[in-house]
Parts: structure tokens; sequence; C-alpha cells
């Protein structure tokens, strides 16, 4: 894997997959509720053996919020994974861009949407990367993701991240 560079080539789109957000926030989010689903099932277990989870009063200690992040973050990791294994596949370059991937390939953007939506990688990109206003995977041109094009899109809202 290579870093991505400054100015992608002209005619192409891109995409970015948040690999991590910052530790506090990835380790508050495991601590507090509204927990997804899978998460507090995995809390309702640990209350089996530790009375110092509470559920219902959306208490868990730090070891039990770490163990709900390391299943998080494998299960993120492994769909980002099969994401990059399909696009490559499909000829787009993947590389790194600080802390995200941007997957970029010359082509028009309905052409990528149709290829995308095809091999039904469009719905795991939600998961894992930039959703525009529409809740379309978020498809940038070549300018937008220079280093003076700041933020385009914040990550999506919590709770659609989590697979």
């Amino acid at each position: 894997m290579s870093t991505v560079p400054l100015q992608l080539p002209i005619g192409s789109v891109a995409l970015r997959m948040r690999l991590f957000g910052p530790a506090d926030h990835e380790l508050a989010e495991t601590m507090a509720p509204p927990w997804p689903v899978w998460m507090r099932h995995l809390y309702e277990l640990h209350a089996l053996q530790s009375s110092h989870v509470d559920v219902v009063n959306g208490e868990v200690p730090v070891s039990a919020a770490l163990a709900a992040l390391q299943a998080h973050l494998a299960h993120r990791l492994g769909m980002i994974g099969f994401i990059c294994s399909h696009l490559e596949e499909m000829g787009w370059e993947v590389g790194l861009d600080g802390p995200d991937l941007i997957a970029h390939r010359v082509t028009a953007p309905g052409m990528a949407r149709e290829a995308l939506a095809a091999t039904h990688l469009e719905s795991a990109l939600l998961a894992v990367g930039d959703v525009d206003e529409r809740g379309l995977v978020r498809l940038y041109e070549p300018w937008e993701l220079g280093p003076a094009a700041g933020e385009a899109t914040t990550a999506p809202p919590r709770g659609e991240e989590r697979g």
C-alpha cells in the first residue's frame, strides 16, 4: 500500500474509508449508550460474569468497553479489507491518506456508482465510508481531496458506521 498522491488523476473519482476515529471517541462510544444491538448483547453477556456491568443503567467498566471496541474494530477492518480487495479487483487504486484509505479510479461518477451497486459494495461502503447528503456513498472529484480542500464531509452519524 502506498500513500495517495496529493493530486489524483484528472477524470477520476475517489471514495474515502475511515479506518479509525480518535481513540478517545472510539472508546467513549463503547462506554455510553445508546449502543448498537450487538454491543448491548455483548454487555449483557459480560453482566452475567461481572457485577460491574449494569446494562440497564448504561454502566460498563473500561475492560468491557475495550472488549467491545476490539470486536468493533475487528469487524470494521475486516469489512474494509473485503471492500479493498474487491475494489482492487475492479481496477481501483487504494492508498493511505493520513488516518483514512482513499480508493480512486479514472471513471465517470455514474459508472462508478453502477459498478459499486452491481458488485454489492455500495452497502458495505456506507458502513465505513463517507456518505453524501442523499445517503449515498460520497464520491469525490480529484480536487476535493487535496490538502487545500479541507474536510469535505463528516463521518457518518453514530450507529450508522457500525456493522
